[in-house]
């Protein structure tokens, strides 16, 4: 079974657009509360549901919560006849269509306890384990009581997993949107005013959402204009992108890296690195796509080669600045002060001047091993090899900044003398450095990165 945009229920709408106030208000309410979610991509109306909010997901795309909004009461029929066409959109494209949400102005008595049903397992529920005997009774109750309106177990199911109902009433919207600013986009301050015609903007943009998407870019360009001189502290307002996403939330930017990062990291071959790299590029392309705020915020806490890799992805060269979070501190790459004093001492060897590739070994407060040698599978003195070693710590950020501009100035200098197309670099220092450095890791050639794992290293990424 597909779905197509050509559908005549998809079509409809689109064709009767006049009298749509109701869906328009529901849309206008929740810009704010949508823009605040960092993976939201677009918003667009009488698609294949009256209203689609659109997610990006690095992996499959776009992943969509449709909506059909209602301004009555639906009868007992209608009801269920809306909650199967969202079954059979999902049963269409299962990766695509993934969350569904039913909206009307009131529901009739005859369903209110299918409602109250879920909300106790959202609500109260969600305080238990999603293997508790608790929640496997609450879930029976309710597909029993499903199964007793004549449906089926997979359709009650499905609307426990993917449906939610929402009570709106559309004249609230123009009063609840200074409201849903203040509550979801705190960064902002927007007086009355100023309120207005941003409410003023997103009208104009909600109303043409039938005919093209709404796209975050818009609506963050909106509000830049409104914010006028104002706009600096949206601008400085980070992305926050996750790096322990569920599989069930859609609203947020991230990605799981648990098998990069835990034990299993040693059976990661080159192809999983290159896809981990092929999607965080993703993710920076989304960003840089769809805003004109560049600053990534990122928890620094991360394994060597993971770090450096993501800061090599939201690169300075690409005009993304960092906020690098790390036990409790926070270090900004917009911010360039440095400290006076050098940090590392540094050695060479020569190796093999016909070699075009060589090692760079860099570690604090203590100096990596001799043991890179058999780790890349070659006797020591074949590659020329350079050496930054330091017993200082970094305890702010003018030091990690010296740290890091120290760094990538010998490795420039390494490479450009002895010719060398790309480095084999080993890192032994805090996390938060090996992402600043990867940060700023441009014109090196290509780069092989390694993690110590299991007492030994091993390749990992190749920073390209």
């Amino acid at each position: 079974m597909s779905a197509s945009l050509l559908d005549r229920d998809a079509s409809g709408g689109a064709v009767a657009r006049t009298g749509f106030e109701y869906q328009d208000a529901f849309v206008l309410q929740h810009l704010p509360q949508w823009l605040s979610q960092s993976a939201f991509s677009h918003v667009v109306s009488e698609a294949k549901g009256d209203i689609e909010v659109c997610y990006f997901c690095p992996s499959i795309g776009i992943r969509r919560r449709t909506y059909e909004a209602k301004n009555y009461a639906l009868t007992e029929n209608a009801f269920w006849g809306e909650v199967a066409d969202f079954k059979k959109m999902f049963d269409s494209s299962p990766d695509e269509f993934v969350q569904f949400v039913l909206v009307c102005r009131d529901f009739k008595p005859v369903v209110e306890p299918l409602l109250n049903k879920l909300e106790r397992l959202r609500g109260v529920g969600t305080s238990y384990p999603g293997d508790s005997p608790v929640v496997a009774t609450t879930r029976a109750e309710i597909v029993t009581w499903v199964q007793k309106k004549g449906h089926s177990v997979e359709l009650a199911e499905f609307i426990i997993d993917r449906v939610g109902f929402v009570r709106h009433a559309s004249e609230s919207a123009d009063a609840s949107f200074g409201g849903m600013v203040e509550k979801f986009l705190p960064s902002i301050d927007l007086n009355s005013k100023r309120v207005a015609l941003l409410r003023d903007k997103c009208k104009a943009l909600v109303a043409r959402s039938s005919f093209g998407p709404v796209q975050r870019a818009d609506l963050e360009h909106a509000l830049t204009e409104t914010l006028d001189a104002d706009a600096s502290a949206w601008q400085k307002a980070p992305t926050e992108i996750r790096f322990d996403a569920r599989p069930d939330g859609i609203e947020e930017l991230g990605l799981a890296i648990n098998a990069f990062s835990g034990p299993d990291r040693v059976r990661r071959v080159a192809g999983d690195w290159a896809s981990l790299f092929s999607a965080l590029e993703n993710v920076a392309n989304f960003i840089l796509a769809s805003r004109e705020r560049r600053v990534v915020g990122i928890d620094g806490k991360q394994r060597m080669s993971l770090a450096c890799l993501m800061g090599f992805v939201f690169s300075a060269t690409r005009g993304f600045i960092l906020e690098i979070c790390h036990n409790g501190q926070v270090y900004r790459t917009d911010d360039h002060s440095k400290s006076d004093a050098p940090f590392f001492s540094y050695t060479e060897e020569d190796g093999d001047p016909s070699s075009n590739a060589g090692v760079a070994c860099i570690g604090f407060p203590t100096p990596v091993g001799d043991d890179v040698h058999a780790s890349i599978g070659i006797q020591p003195g074949v590659l020329p090899r350079l050496t930054l070693v330091s017993t200082t710590t970094i305890a702010a950020l003018p030091t990690l900044n010296s740290a890091v501009a120290e760094t990538k100035s010998q490795l420039v200098r390494f490479r450009s003398e002895r010719k060398l197309d790309g480095l084999n670099l080993f890192l032994k220092t805090p996390s938060f450095f090996a992402m600043a450095l990867g940060h700023r890791l441009n014109g090196i050639g290509e780069i092989h990165l390694y993690d110590w794992v299991e007492g030994h290293y091993i390749e990992t990424a190749v920073l390209r």
